[in-house]
């Protein structure tokens, strides 16, 4: 996987600075989920979705509230920010004691924040690769081998068989969904994520009919992909 491939998931109440960091973003070729306070929605660390989250006003006020929020969603990655003017090197300290990977200045030039993010990903890209490569349930009885595009599955019967005719899509939707098991994954997370900046211009029937053959394909698992009314589809 190239540094290219992860979604970056920008939590602020600070719409400007939204607007700001989404573009720059997306100029890099970089997938950016916009989200505003509080961070909702669930991820995993298959998933290599990276969170920057504001802290301190507007933001998780308290370094205990950046630890839960990372507890909850689990990304691969978390990176907290807020304007130097209103975090003191202390606190600093204590966000990253809570859990944040690393943090940077929200008041800093774009692209000051985006090469030190390409240089936060170059260290990280061999452990994202690994965990982006190959995905499984809890149980163990799917695992989605994204270098090989097969999918493993524990049949009836009792032995393990392969599934090779996903396509990409197909393929990349199942991984997201297996990487997030048991949690729900809002169709705008799917579409941002497959798609990037093309997104909006999906036409809206089409994950739905992306859904609809990999349940087909999957045969008895693909009960296990469920719609979540009002919000986007879950694997359980």
């Amino acid at each position: 996987m190239s540094m290219y491939g992860i979604c970056f998931c920008i939590n602020t109440a600070d719409r400007t600075l939204l607007t700001r960091w989404t573009s720059a973003f997306r100029k890099e070729g970089w997938a950016v989920l916009c989200q505003e306070v509080p961070l909702r929605g669930c991820h995993s660390a298959g998933s290599a979705e990276l969170d920057l989250v504001e802290v301190g006003p507007g933001g998780c006020r308290t370094p205990e509230d950046l630890g839960a929020l990372i507890r909850m969603r689990k990304p691969f990655a978390t990176l907290a920010f807020a304007d130097r003017k209103n975090v003191s090197d202390l606190q600093i300290v204590r966000y990253l004691e809570s859990g944040a990977d690393d943090f940077v200045f929200s008041n800093l030039d774009e692209r000051v924040v985006v090469a030190k993010l390409k240089a936060y990903l170059r260290r990280q890209e061999p452990a994202m690769d690994a965990a982006q490569a190959r995905l499984s349930t809890g149980s163990g009885d799917v695992v989605v081998d994204l270098q090989k595009r097969t999918v493993r599955i524990k049949c009836l019967a009792g032995g393990p068989s392969e599934i090779f005719d996903l396509t990409q899509k197909e393929l990349e939707i199942l991984a997201l969904l297996v990487g997030c098991e048991k949690r729900p994954v809002a169709r705008g997370v799917i579409l941002e994520r497959l798609w990037g900046e093309e997104a909006g211009e999906v036409y809206p029937n089409c994950l739905s009919k992306h859904i609809e053959m990999l349940r087909k394909k999957l045969g008895p698992y693909g009960k296990r992909i469920r719609t979540v009314y009002g919000s986007g589809y879950m694997f359980t």
